[in-house]
């Protein structure tokens, strides 16, 4: 070897030597992510073989003399021959295919050449200086390389077609497709090949190799399921490093010029304050790329943000399901989602909502809370892709992936995504196919799962909610259960009279039957007292049990005249004035008209009672309001001229038979309830 004093810094070999380094740092990375996996270990071997060509051919750019440079080129083709083996293995691991005897006899090939490297003088016969520096000059014997070269990346490039024509997954046809077009613009780096055999091209290839070498690593670490679309936002926020390699290219004779140092001084600084400004604005980039090259992605994406924190404030838990599985199928274009929760009183999970699928099929699946799929979601609190466990990489013993798989077939589920609050499994989300047979990137699951996390806890507080409400109507009816004592009290008293006459009656009608007069008298009032008993009967009913309220659109105006135009004769006997004060255009309004007739007319008759004595003025006015956010009211407002209510009396105004009088009248005691 030769001193480090007899090489000089040449500008063009700094990014090829970074290169080299990072894209070798990239392969061990990925190894270490899964040593068992045989295409990771060959991806190793790649990224090994393209760090020591970049590595080898940057020292050789710095060589001073031809001899210097002979030796580094020499060993950055040993470098290059196992490229095209080692994309082949990789591939064919990749595509699980069953090539161990070409692999190795492929390496094997490799070895020979790459001895024969050094020990033939016509393969490398020579070095050629270009502007760039000094680069290898290959000879006739380097023919055979490039028929292996060549030969196994046709092989591996038609392994890839075949097997993308037969792939039946969404999941399969998306990641070969990837991987496929990565290489294909990877390998247009053999542009290098051109200056070897005397054409002055600058060898720039190495630029797109490494970035391809960066995209895939990124997709192997950080997406178990490859899809093209954001790995070409991905490779577009890289763009910018091509002109900034490109400018340092052409700045090259400039520095050249200066000082080692200050050459050196110059090239880091402009380094740093490109690095700085790239990762600065990458983010930003990256966002717009997304937007502007897969709007419907980027919306989609928004809309499922906007959702998953709107959610949380809907308390309507049958609205909330079906806004869940309505969001996802229009935003996303799922074919089938279902959606299970947790019933308490059978123990079991059960379908609530559904798009696309067969109900009486999903209905008739009930899954316990100890199942096997259940304890694996409580487990594992993530996503889980059904095609993950068919190829084995789920992570679980085949008995396990087995009854996964069968469940999630059995709900017609190609993703599931569980629903967990506090430790709790409230339910999961299963989705089928998205359009056109697409797969679910890891950006999908990870926004699915963050839509998820607030979906349990927006279902947890709706379930609360109705929870709450069934228990305050319970209340309810205990409250009215209760008052019972009292409501037979009240009837006991307001029945004793009519059931007087009544009996009354019946002793005189044996020796009375044969005078018309009595019987017509006497009969019309039993049959009055009757007609008041069955009253009374009917509102303890009414009051014993909940009355759901039977709402329709109604004209408030015409209910209040209504009532008003039966105590116009009572009023008028008693000297009480009716007066109505009805706003004209009043709008229809939704209520249960009996109700409210029950409570005018229970008002109105406590107020002409009240004013019996003197007489007075009842008066009732109708009027539109409108609340300060815009919400439009009614208002009933009944007031007279009598006494009022006692301050200790308004309390059980309310109450059931709660009267202050002791005469019996009619529908007088059953209170404003």
């Amino acid at each position: 070897m030769y001193p480090m004093s007899t090489y000089e810094l040449n500008i063009h070999a700094i990014p090829m030597l970074l290169m080299g380094i990072v894209t070798l740092g990239l392969g061990i990375l990925v190894c270490r992510s899964n040593r068992e996996s045989a295409a990771h270990r060959h991806f190793l071997v790649l990224c090994g073989s393209i760090a020591l060509w970049l590595i080898a051919t940057s020292i050789g750019l710095c060589a001073t003399t031809p001899d210097q440079a002979l030796v580094w080129y020499k060993l950055d083709n040993v470098g290059v021959m196992f490229i095209s083996v080692s994309f082949y293995a990789f591939s064919a691991e990749f595509l699980q295919l069953r090539r161990p005897r070409s692999i190795w006899l492929g390496y094997g090939l490799s070895a020979i050449l790459a001895a024969a490297v050094f020990l033939h003088q016509d393969f490398v016969v020579g070095v050629r200086h270009y502007w760039w520096g000094y680069f290898p000059q290959w000879g006739a014997a380097s023919a055979p390389f490039f028929v292996v070269f060549f030969a196994y990346m046709a092989a591996a490039f038609a392994d890839y077609l075949r097997t993308f024509r037969t792939a039946t997954t969404p999941i399969r046809r998306q990641q070969i497709k990837f991987v496929l077009i990565a290489f294909v613009i990877a390998y247009l780096g053999s542009v290098d090949f051109f200056p070897a055999f005397g054409y002055e091209v600058y060898p720039f290839g190495y630029v797109p190799i490494f970035l391809l070498t960066v995209v895939v690593t990124t997709a192997i670490l950080r997406y178990r399921l490859l899809d093209a679309a954001p790995f070409v936002a991905l490779s577009a926020t890289y763009l910018p490093v091509i002109p900034f390699a490109l400018m340092l290219i052409f700045l090259a004779p400039a520095l050249g010029n200066l000082e080692p140092a200050s050459a050196a001084g110059m090239l880091v600084f402009m380094t740093v304050a490109f690095t700085i400004l790239y990762a600065t604005f990458q983010p930003r980039l990256q966002s717009a790329l997304n937007k502007g090259l897969f709007p419907g992605r980027y919306d989609a994406y928004n809309t499922l943000t906007r959702f998953s924190h709107a959610m949380v404030m809907n308390l309507d838990l049958v609205n909330l399901q079906t806004e869940i599985v309505h969001t996802l199928q229009t935003t996303m274009g799922i074919e089938k989602i279902s959606l299970f929760l947790f019933e308490k009183e059978q123990g079991r999970y059960s379908l609530k909502v559904s798009h696309g699928i067969d109900e009486d099929k999903a209905k008739a699946v009930q899954i316990t809370s100890h199942a096997p799929f259940i304890e694996f979601l409580l487990k594992h609190d993530r996503p889980i892709v059904k095609e993950e466990f068919q190829r084995g990489l789920g992570g679980q013993e085949d008995t396990d992936a087995s009854t996964l798989i069968a469940t999630l077939t059995m709900m017609d589920a190609e993703v599931c995504i569980p629903l967990t609050n506090k430790t709790r499994l409230i339910g999961f989300v299963n989705l089928g196919h998205k359009p056109a047979l697409g797969i679910y990137t890891q950006d999908d699951l990870d926004l699915l799962g963050s839509l998820a996390a607030n979906a349990a806890i927006a279902l947890d507080n709706a379930t609360l909610y109705d929870d709450w409400k069934r228990s305050q109507l319970l209340i309810r009816r205990a409250d009215r259960l209760r008052s019972l004592e009292t409501i037979a009290g009240g009837f006991a008293h307001e029945v004793r009279n009519p059931l007087t006459s009544i009996k009354t009656f019946i002793q005189l009608v044996p020796t009375r039957r044969d005078d018309p007069e009595f019987l017509d008298g006497f009969g019309s009032v039993v049959a009055d007292d009757l007609a008041r008993i069955e009253r009374l009967i009917e509102e303890i009913l009414d009051y014993a049990r909940y009355m759901k309220p039977k709402f329709s659109l109604e004209s408030i105006n015409e209910i209040v005249i209504s009532c008003l135009h039966f105590m116009d004769v009572k009023a008028s006997s008693l000297g009480v004035v009716i007066e109505k004060q009805l706003a004209e255009e009043l709008s229809s309004i939704m209520v249960d008209r009996q109700q409210i007739k029950q409570v005018l007319m229970n008002l109105a008759l406590n107020a002409i009672d009240a004013m019996k004595a003197n007489g007075g003025r009842l008066t009732v006015v109708t009027r539109q309001l409108t609340g300060t956010d815009g919400t439009r009211w009614i208002q009933i407002e009944v007031s007279d001229s009598g006494c009022g209510i006692a301050p200790e009396d308004l309390p059980h105004i309310f109450d059931p038979f709660f009267t202050t009088k002791h005469e019996s009248t009619e529908h007088v005691g059953t209170g404003l309830g």
